[in-house]
Parts: structure tokens; C-alpha cells; sequence
């Protein structure tokens, strides 16, 4: 019998809608061409963030039409699809991309209707940690802190200045989680002189945390009793756990807002689904819209502060993850095993797969 030899191609489509980002980048073409590769995309796929098409075509990318980079065996992506996007997938497929589909009951529909084989990049976990929300988390964390000094300046703010001023009472910044958001969140507000306190989840967290914090952060075990502690003398408060779904406890109640300052402020960086761990933050914001005031504290929750910045954003994400898009097509298209590639498959063949996944279908009253 004739053996063939696996089609190699992956195909990099151009995002939709107002997305600038790309997740190719001449960079990460070249690392999958040495690999063995072949390269389609769009032309165009680079615009957004100043990448020529020139640029690709030296990289060894084949520029060609949509339907050409939508039919090969792997598709990349940088955010997820719509599931309009996803019609163009024929069954045994596979698509990689940042979906954070767990939020999105349609998506998930999608995913199990074109029975194809989709990878989250951000379920990806090494020794404990999700290398891939490394640049988007630093991002955000960095994010928060600058909306947070700004928004105390807000007329309804306390009016403090986040950097620190002789004569003047630095400012107090407390941040929930010491990940990837955390860290940054802690680190941008130690640099302009803030008095920081970080609250890890557990001793562990803490310990491991507090070998790479900055000089005078403070780090504290997030217990209920000393959140509530912090709170007396937060003028920035900034959110960064990690998961947040529909079952998660609240972690500040309405009533706990009575023990801030007026004119604090509440940045949600994460922005979990249902109720959430900061039910006060209310609905997810746009970018630039007023912080909303809620006993009498301002609250930021906004979700897309790497689009901001896609320049940005693109570079330091691609470099990132570049090795482990590697190691994903290898498993895609070569079947080689990858425990850490596999902890980010959300659905093989049509067939959820992921825990965190399978666990809003229930919600949902979707059959997995």
C-alpha cells in the first residue's frame, strides 16, 4: 500500500473585525519553516501592526486567497473565531487560537459542529504556570495600573496620585493574585512609588512569589480576614485571579465596599465569567468608557487591554510563543505526544475536552 506522507501546511488567515494583532509574524514563520513547515497566510495578515507582505514572502510564506489558508490542516490564529469563521473548518481540522471560548455558549456550538480539533493557547501549562498568558497577563497587569491612577484623578476619585511625591503619603495599591497580571500590576505600581501589597491564594503562591517581588511589596496569604483588612486603605485595588466561572465565590460583596475610601478604586484585569470573584465591577466595559461608581467606589472592568497596544502586543506574544506553537503543530500534524501542548485541546473531532469547557457546557445545558 502507498504511504503518503502528512500535509505539513499550516495557514495563517487575517483576523476579523477591528483585531490588529497577528499571531505570524515573519519571526514565527521562519522558527515553523526550520521545522519543517509549510506556510500559507493572507495577504495583508501584518498590516495592522506595520509587517509588509514583503516581509512574509522572505520569511518563506506562501501568500494566498482565504479559502486556501481556511482548507489547511492546522490553522493558527491569534483570537478566536467567530462561529462564522469556524464554517469554513471541514471536520478533522485542526485550529489553534487565544478562543476563551468557555464564556461563549455559540462558540462552543460551533466547535462541536464542525468537528474539529481546536487548542487554546492559554490552557497551555509547564511546571505549574501558562507560559502563554505571559505577555498578554504582563500586559494587562500594566494595563490595570495605569487606568487605576488615572481613573483616581476621576472627579469622583480620591484624587491621589499613584507616583510617589515628597510631602505627600504614597499611594496604597493592593493587587489579588501574584500571576502573570499580578506581578505586573505589582511591579508598574512599585516603579512609580507605591506602597504595594500582593494577596497570593495560598503559602505556596505566596512563597514562591515573594523570592521575585519587588523591594518593599509586601506579601500577604489572600485570606478572607486580610482582604478585608486591606481594603480600609486601598485607594487602587487591582483584581488578577486567574479563573473566575460561574460558580466562583464572590471575593468582595457589595457590603465590603462600605470599608474603602470613597473615590477608591476597583480594576478588574481578568474579568471572569457569571457572578466573578468582583460581582461590584458589574458588566464587562469598552475601552475608554467612564469607570462606573458603585458605593461610591469607581470600578474598571475591561478585558481587551492587549488590543490596545497590538504593535506591542504581536511582538511580544509571537516571541513568547513561538517554541510552543512549534511543539503544536508537531502534535497536530505529526501526532507526537506534548502533556503540555495536550493541556491545551478544547475539543477533539467535535468533542469537548477541557475541563474548564466541559464545565460551562453543563452551565449552559449543552451536552458536551
Amino acid at each position: 500500500m502507498e504511504h503518503r506522507s502528512p500535509d505539513l501546511t499550516i495557514g495563517f488567515p487575517r483576523e476579523t473585525g477591528p483585531e490588529r494583532r497577528t499571531i505570524c509574524t515573519p519571526a514565527l514563520a521562519a522558527d515553523l519553516a526550520r521545522a519543517g513547515f509549510g506556510l500559507i497566510a493572507e495577504p495583508g495578515i501584518g498590516a495592522g501592526v506595520g509587517i509588509t507582505d514583503d516581509a512574509y514572502t522572505s520569511a518563506g510564506v506562501r501568500l494566498v486567497g482565504a479559502d486556501r489558508v481556511w482548507s489547511a490542516p492546522l490553522v493558527l490564529r491569534y483570537k478566536s473565531p467567530d462561529p462564522a469563521d469556524l464554517a469554513r473548518l471541514s471536520p478533522g481540522q485542526h485550529i489553534g487560537a487565544l478562543f476563551h471560548a468557555e464564556g461563549d455558549a455559540d462558540l462552543l456550538a460551533a466547535l462541536q459542529a464542525r468537528k474539529v480539533t481546536a487548542w487554546s493557547y492559554e490552557f497551555m501549562a509547564e511546571g505549574g504556570r501558562f507560559p502563554l498568558g505571559k505577555a498578554g497577563g504582563q500586559i494587562a497587569g500594566i494595563q490595570a495600573v495605569l487606568a487605576g491612577a488615572q481613573a483616581l484623578q476621576h472627579p469622583a476619585g480620591r484624587g491621589v496620585l499613584l507616583g510617589g511625591v515628597d510631602g505627600a503619603e504614597a499611594a496604597r495599591v493592593v493587587v489579588i493574585g501574584s500571576g502573570n497580571v499580578g506581578a505586573a500590576a505589582a511591579r508598574t505600581a512599585a516603579a512609580l512609588g507605591a506602597q504595594v501589597v500582593v494577596l497570593p491564594r495560598c503559602e505556596a503562591s505566596r512563597a514562591g512569589y515573594e523570592r521575585r517581588a519587588p523591594a518593599g511589596v509586601r506579601v500577604l496569604v489572600n485570606c478572607r480576614d486580610v482582604l478585608l483588612e486591606q481594603l480600609k486603605d486601598a485607594d487602587l485595588l487591582v483584581g488578577a485571579v486567574l479563573v473566575s466561572t460561574y460558580d466562583t465565590s464572590p471575593m468582595i460583596t457589595d457590603a465590603d465596599l462600605g470599608l474603602m475610601r470613597p473615590g477608591a478604586v476597583i480594576v478588574d484585569a481578568t474579568c471572569g465569567y457569571g457572578p466573578g470573584y468582583l460581582p461590584t465591577a458589574g458588566p464587562v466595559q469598552q475601552a475608554g468608557d467612564e469607570p462606573r461608581l458603585a458605593g461610591g467606589i469607581l470600578h474598571i472592568k475591561v478585558d481587551m487591554w492587549p488590543a490596545l497596544v497590538p504593535a506591542t502586543a504581536t511582538a511580544a506574544y509571537t516571541s513568547n510563543a513561538a517554541p510552543y506553537l512549534v511543539r503544536l503543530a508537531r502534535v497536530a500534524l505529526l501526532g507526537e505526544e506534548d502533556p503540555v501542548v495536550q493541556a491545551a485541546q478544547i475539543s477533539r473531532a467535535g468533542q469537548l475536552t477541557h475541563p474548564v469547557l466541559l464545565q460551562h457546557a453543563r452551565f449552559y445545558g449543552m451536552q458536551p
